[in-house]
């Protein structure tokens, strides 16, 4: 009888992670590979997960190509808003036996909280929170930048741009952050302004670090936007309670780059409920190749 193999793959915009597991639970192997995106390349996002994956099967002595195995495979990409995208990746021809393909944020939840009910919050660049309760899936946020992601790093640097841009016409005075702010363009405010019309979410993600220097300075605007910013996580969290029609209280989780800086910020009620997180995604995302096989 072929021996039970699940892989889970936590795959964005510049790497993926491989996790291989036995049905024991054991792990097997672990190994990371190049971007894996689908809504930006599908090919390429194919060619990073076969790549990373056969690294890993490798480690614990494991073929893509052995006739003993069952391979299961969990895949919590970034991209899989894209319907188009995910279409076109799940009609590739692939060497396993069962591919399960959902977003990262899921798995990332799942994860999280071992497999069972819970919530969390990522906190990076951009902002997403998920929910998962018996099954029901509730997103809030993540729709990206700028319409969506607010008080995320990119959205800090966004509004201390913004702050910046008055503060030159006199419409508020200057504080360190500000000054901080111009000063890295060469305190010109046209290179500023001209850089601010090209950038990214990844760029404008650059200059949070630098709203955090300033918190910790109590410099006033920088107070005012990390303030602002836990309103806005707080918001999220309130948001997904209040979709979930009164079910049950369940535990988040935070975690992003941003998270460690805004948690003491964040309301009481939301503190409250805080855990840490038990799993990455890469387990995460065997969680739900398990559950969708054994459901």
């Amino acid at each position: 009888m072929a021996e039970n193999i699940f892989i889970g793959v936590d795959g964005g915009g510049t790497k993926c992670k491989v996790r291989v597991e036995n049905a024991a639970g054991e792990l097997l192997g672990q190994a990371r590979g190049g971007p894996s995106n689908i809504s930006l390349s599908v090919d390429d996002s194919w060619i990073s997960i076969l790549g990373a994956i056969k690294d890993a099967l490798k480690e614990g002595g494991i073929s893509l190509t052995d006739g003993g195995y069952n391979f299961y495979v969990g895949l919590a990409l970034a991209g899989t808003e894209d319907k188009k995208a995910v279409s076109n990746f799940l009609a590739k021809p692939y060497p396993f036996t069962k591919v399960i393909l959902k977003s990262d944020a899921y798995a990332a939840c799942l994860g999280a909280h071992d497999g069972k009910d819970g919530a969390i919050i990522i906190i990076g660049t951009g902002v997403i929170g998920m929910r998962v309760q018996r099954g029901n899936v509730i997103q809030v946020g993540g729709w990206g930048f700028p319409y969506s992601d607010e008080g995320g790093g990119a959205w800090l640097g966004l509004e201390v741009v913004r702050l910046t841009t008055q503060a030159h016409d006199g419409r508020l005075e200057f504080t360190p952050l500000l000054k901080a702010v111009l000063r890295k363009f060469n305190d010109d405010i046209f290179t500023l302004v001209s850089w601010a019309v090209k950038a990214r979410s990844t760029q404008f993600g650059e200059l949070a670090p630098l709203v955090i220097e300033y918190v910790e300075k109590e410099d006033p605007w920088a107070l005012h936007l990390i303030k602002t910013a836990a309103h806005e996580i707080d918001r999220v969290a309130i948001a997904m309670r209040q979709r979930a029609n009164g079910g049950a209280v369940v535990p988040y989780s935070l975690f992003g780059g941003v998270t460690p800086f805004i948690e003491p910020w964040l309301s009481a009620e939301l503190q409250e409920r805080l855990v840490p997180r038990k799993n990455d995604a890469t387990k995460g995302a065997i969680f739900m190749v398990q559950q969708e096989l054994f459901k």
